[in-house]
């Protein structure tokens, strides 16, 4: 079924996973009986479906349906949510979609991944993309992934509720992005780029403005109506971002926290939990459990 507006939005959870694969890790070519959100924690996979391939980094997430065949393909030890869900369905009943699944022939044609576009007054019809960023998205992920593990009386209607609070969340933010000027963005590309690649250091706002040539009231201006955040809440994202892929690697936390910039291990801890809805030490127990 599909939804003509959000309004209409029934989502029906049927499989809820945080995994991690090895390099080299592959699914498919198959053909899904629902929709799937493959979003990644650390690490680095590619989706190909239709005719194109998207890379999917840290922070990153991909959605498909049931229209064509597909293949995720991790090239890297990837950490990762993988959310099965029907858009509007009337029963908030779980149906695992593995006896579903289907492998498909080289020889099948691939055509074209169907993509949602209810309508969000006043806004008009917004696309549900097939690969697209989004920030803050782990906390209800994640409480996904309990709510289906645990099955606790209710559990159907509420993963319900935190896919609704989930997909809303995301329409928010792509609308955020609709409304925000390409422009904005190119004029502050080369602080963003100092940041990415130094997210540990300690920048402040005029040294970012400087290289924009910019005032720094401007350049924060900008920043904000471009990621809708300050460039400080940006850079810590930045860092939070470099700290899972070390904390799954091994690195210690102490050390950890000082090389990306952190006051202390507690600061470190609390953004870390504020970022992704776990502790550091959790994070890491869950990917070794994964």
């Amino acid at each position: 079924m599909t939804i003509r507006s959000l309004d209409e939005l029934m989502p029906t959870v049927n499989f809820a996973s945080r995994a991690t694969a090895t390099a080299a890790s592959k699914w498919g070519r198959r053909i899904i009986p629902d929709n799937q959100l493959f979003y990644v924690v650390s690490g680095y996979a590619e989706l190909s479906v239709g005719e194109k391939t998207y890379g999917i980094r840290s922070g990153e997430c991909v959605h498909f349906g049931p229209e064509c065949p597909h293949e995720l393909y991790a090239t890297e030890r990837t950490d990762y949510y993988s959310i099965h869900f029907h858009w509007r369905h009337e029963s908030t009943a779980p149906v695992h979609p593995g006896l579903s699944i289907r492998y498909a022939g080289q020889d099948e044609p691939c055509g074209q991944p169907a993509v949602p576009s209810p309508s969000i007054p006043p806004y008009g019809s917004v696309a549900f993309p097939s690969h697209f960023t989004v920030s803050g998205l782990e906390p209800v992920l994640t409480k996904i992934v309990k709510e289906y593990e645990l099955e606790q009386p209710g559990y159907g209607t509420a993963l319900r509720g935190l896919m609704t609070q989930a997909v809303t969340y995301i329409f928010r933010q792509l609308l955020d992005l609709r409304s925000a000027s390409s422009t904005s963005l190119n004029k502050i590309e080369p602080a963003i780029a100092a940041m990415q690649l130094e997210p540990g250091r300690n920048w402040t706002v005029a040294e970012l403005a400087t290289m924009c040539g910019y005032h720094p009231i401007h350049f924060s201006k900008l920043f904000k109506e471009e990621f809708g955040l300050l460039p400080k809440q940006y850079i810590i994202g930045e860092r939070i971002k470099q700290a899972k892929r070390a904390l799954l690697h091994g690195e210690k936390i102490d050390s950890l926290a000082e090389r990306l910039g952190f006051t202390s291990i507690h600061y470190f801890s609390h953004q870390f939990k504020k970022f992704t809805g776990l502790t550091p030490t959790e994070f890491r127990m869950q990917g070794k459990d994964a």
